[in-house]
């Protein structure tokens, strides 16, 4: 049976002509980064020198280069114990590109190719700029088994296409089953690397409607992770793609407590926005790495402390109860930095 993803979605959009909120992603102009697609199978004996190329490309590039692994075709269907990767979604993925066999790969949605031209590939896709910058945080909560997944893009530059898509997916790394293998002999117990577990969007992506330069598009996500799941092994991947074109950015986080960081902030200890919008048992505030601590403090629209809270040193995600909170606009902020609102409501 193929594994489907069980979904809470709670979807926001702000699109802002020039935004000041953004936390995760930089206003300034970035390179490409490169997202390879590898479509691959537990009963495909060739396939292991491809994981094996695919998996020194992101040891070369731990930054620039996201790897996710897609089972289907007829080799991935289980067999007696052997695990089972398929997905509906990755079915999809096999389908919308014609792939006939195993293993090929995709760098950055291009065309399919073998595992000799991915080295040539990804550092001209690395080369190139890009007019689209991403950021990405993700929480988990171990008492719902949710976990919430903040977008943040911000346009630096023109598209080449009128509309683009947003993606966002899950990745489980190290999960340990059967693999054929023509030269060393089948695996009991294979290391399997970056395994598509499921797209949060919908697997064609979520049309961001003509971009233009300093637009900024903050969407949140809210889903109920499977138990047979390892959260510790789990990533949130999010990438933005021109229309039937290139893909322009793919950021890739720990679903516990993971967010890309910037340099850029106003002053202060930097704080992060809260989310997921509107939150109504928890949110979670992105924390600058290094920072000292201190104080956090809520108020409520006429100004009222209505909770505090000590920061610990150097944490990177604040989690924060507000299921006791009156539905509302908050505000929160530390000491010498800028404050920022949160929204609750049940």
């Amino acid at each position: 049976m193929m594994n489907t993803l069980p979904l809470l979605f709670t979807t926001a959009l702000l699109i802002p002509g020039a935004s000041s909120a953004q936390t995760l992603v930089s206003t300034e102009p970035q390179q490409r980064t490169a997202l390879l697609e590898l479509f691959t199978a537990i009963n495909c004996g060739n396939c292991p020198a491809a994981h094996t190329v695919a998996n020194g490309l992101t040891a070369a590039h731990p930054d620039d280069l996201v790897l996710v692994e897609v089972h289907g075709g007829s080799l991935s269907v289980p067999q007696g114990s052997q695990p089972d990767f398929r997905t509906d979604d990755g079915a999809a993925l096999w389908s919308a590109w014609g792939v006939a066999f195993q293993p090929q790969g995709l760098v950055n949605r291009s065309q399919l190719s073998s595992a000799n031209s991915w080295s040539s590939q990804v550092p001209v896709v690395l080369s190139a700029p890009s007019p689209v910058n991403v950021g990405l945080a993700s929480a988990y909560d171990a008492s719902s088994q949710h976990v919430s997944i903040t977008v943040e893009v911000y346009y630096t530059g023109t598209s080449l296409t009128s509309t683009d898509q947003l993606y966002v997916l899950l990745t489980e790394d190290h999960v340990i089953g059967y693999q054929q293998d023509y030269v060393n002999g089948a695996h009991a117990a294979y290391d399997h690397r970056h395994v598509l577990r499921g797209y949060v969007t919908s697997v064609d992506g979520e049309d961001i409607a003509m971009p233009t330069t300093g637009e900024f598009v903050q969407r949140s996500y809210t889903y109920t992770m499977p138990s047979a799941w390892n959260v510790e092994e789990l990533h949130v991947v999010a990438f933005v793609q021109a229309d039937q074109g290139p893909v322009y950015q793919v950021q890739r986080v720990a679903a516990m407590d993971g967010s890309t960081s910037i340099n850029e902030s106003s002053g202060g200890t930097f704080i992060g926005d809260a989310f997921p919008v509107p939150a109504s048992q928890l949110v979670h505030i992105p924390m600058e790495p290094g920072h000292n601590g201190g104080l956090l403090v809520v108020t409520d629209v006429q100004g009222r402390t209505v909770r505090s809270l000590n920061v610990n040193a150097g944490s990177t995600m604040l989690t924060m109860p507000v299921a006791d909170l009156a539905d509302g606009i908050y505000t929160y902020g530390l000491a010498g930095a800028d404050r920022k609102r949160m929204v609750v409501k049940h």
